[in-house]
């Protein structure tokens, strides 16, 4: 029994301390709203220009931002996803000439800032004939972008299975495209999730970006909240609230899923990526 007892204290102690990690940062934005209320009894902030989130109808507009935001948020998440593999598979496995040019898409496009490359899209769009809506420029270029990101961390994943398992898929008689849909993928996405949903936090935060090609997202239906009654202070720490309870909710999920990894099997984000050689296929 005490034995037992001295192999279960650890664990509780592990449990308490993830427990305590993941409800942290949920603390930390109780105490700032309670500083908030604070200056609101002192009158540093005036209870007047809260008065109007006394309304659901302010709440149901700016869910409809909300909403925007997650739509822009989760097609170009999927669309990058769908890019990123075979940037990634270019970017390893084809002869020189054509794997420099996937080499410079992707450095060009992550060296390119968001908002660049969301005014280029809409503003290049309506100039080759596609009449296409504001709010699909910046999703498309939201898409290129988080491709390129994700690329690497593709690239990372594939190269992080053992080459002594892509040289026996081989040997057996697969096919290079067999070889990576059923032997190298399938444990590379396993090992990229952690990475993939530490990405889309920084995707989410760049959503707010869109405003500036005039699509109304969370942060453009905020402006024309706060235009109109005249609290801009107050309606953009709403947002912000917003903002923190979804990136940090996912950047929990992703320490989660890394934690469930050994760590020879952790895959980096793009920023902490070292040069990596090419997989034997």
């Amino acid at each position: 029994m005490i034995a037992l007892g001295a192999a279960g204290r650890p664990r509780r102690l592990h449990r308490l301390r993830r427990v305590s990690g993941m409800l942290g940062g949920y603390l930390g934005l109780v105490i700032v709203l309670a500083i908030v209320l604070a200056l609101v009894g002192l009158g540093v902030l005036p209870a007047r220009r809260w008065a109007a989130f006394g309304d659901i109808r302010v709440w149901q507009f700016l869910g409809q931002g909300l909403l925007v935001t997650l739509q822009i948020g989760a097609v170009a998440l999927v669309a990058s996803l769908v890019l990123s593999v075979p940037l990634a598979l270019a970017r390893i496995n084809l002869p020189m000439p054509l794997r420099a040019i996937a080499v410079a898409w992707i450095e060009l496009v992550r060296a390119t800032p968001v908002l660049a490359l969301i005014l280029f899209t809409t503003l290049f769009m309506p100039r080759t004939g596609l009449d296409i809506a504001p709010i699909w420029a910046a999703t498309l270029a939201l898409t290129i972008y988080t491709s390129a990101v994700v690329a690497e961390i593709v690239r990372a994943g594939i190269v992080s299975i053992p080459a002594g398992e892509v040289a026996a898929a081989r040997s057996l008689g697969l096919s290079y495209l067999q070889t990576m849909r059923l032997v190298v993928l399938p444990q590379a996405i396993s090992r990229m999730m952690p990475a993939i949903v530490s990405q889309s936090i920084t995707l989410v935060k760049d959503t707010s970006l869109a405003s500036i090609a005039a699509v109304s997202e969370l942060v453009g239906f905020a402006r024309s909240s706060y235009v109109f009654f005249g609290n801009a202070a107050e309606t953009l720490f709403l947002v912000a609230c917003i903002f923190f309870v979804i990136n940090y909710t996912l950047s929990r999920v992703a320490r989660r899923l890394e934690l469930r990894r050994p760590p020879r099997e952790r895959v980096p984000v793009p920023t902490d990526l070292e040069p990596v050689g090419r997989p034997v296929v």
